[in-house]
């Protein structure tokens, strides 16, 4: 079919989303930016070790899923990586100030239908106590903390993107390692990473 016999109407207009209908399918379009937030763990090997995750209710199959803690960017906001230390301190009420524990790791779809991409943070959590806050004690606590190994069977694409795009990260990081450690016995030292922080909650 070509571009222009496209024909496309809205079926119906919401304040977050709107819903169009092309040729007998209908599609949801995002009218506000979101950002996900997928905070991890490090292992004492220096490891992807666990990720925090937010059980989230699927209406379709009537269940609750492991998904990326989600929301929409408010445009209030200075940067989009204040929204996302927000977002993480609304789940974890906690904050993590230093940019350099955060990573952007690009915009995402959640499928080929979709004009709406989702930014993307990873934040290493990794010095904070989240073992009370991921505590299965509380049966109402949606917050989990999972085995890295476990998101991999995850059917959620946007989930498994985001981690498998954390993963990569890391690999290109070992593989480089050895590099980086020998042109500093050279004594050619690494160029420092600029540090920065963002605004507390």
């Amino acid at each position: 079919m070509k571009k222009d016999d496209i024909k496309k109407r809205t079926v119906f207009e919401g304040v977050f989303e709107d819903i169009i209908e092309i040729d007998g399918h209908y599609y949801i379009v995002n009218k506000k930016h979101k950002i996900a937030i997928l905070p991890y763990t490090i292992s004492n090997l220096g490891l992807l070790d666990k990720v925090i995750t937010i059980l989230d209710y699927n209406y379709l199959s009537e269940d609750y899923d492991y998904t990326l803690i989600h929301d929409y960017i408010n445009t209030d906001d200075d940067t989009n990586l204040l929204t996302a230390n927000k977002i993480l301190y609304n789940i974890i009420k906690k904050n993590v100030t230093d940019a350099n524990k955060w990573m952007y790791l690009g915009a995402l779809y959640n499928n080929m239908t979709s004009d709406s991409a989702v930014d993307i943070y990873a934040v290493d959590v990794t010095d904070i106590d989240i073992e009370n806050i991921t505590s299965d004690e509380n049966k109402d606590n949606k917050v989990k903390l999972l085995d890295i190994s476990f998101i991999v069977t995850t059917d959620d694409t946007l989930f498994l993107s985001g981690v498998l795009r954390l993963f990569h990260y890391f690999f290109i990081k070992s593989i480089n390692k050895p590099k980086t450690e020998d042109n500093e016995s050279k004594g050619n030292k690494r160029p420092e990473k600029e540090a920065g922080n963002i605004r507390s909650v």
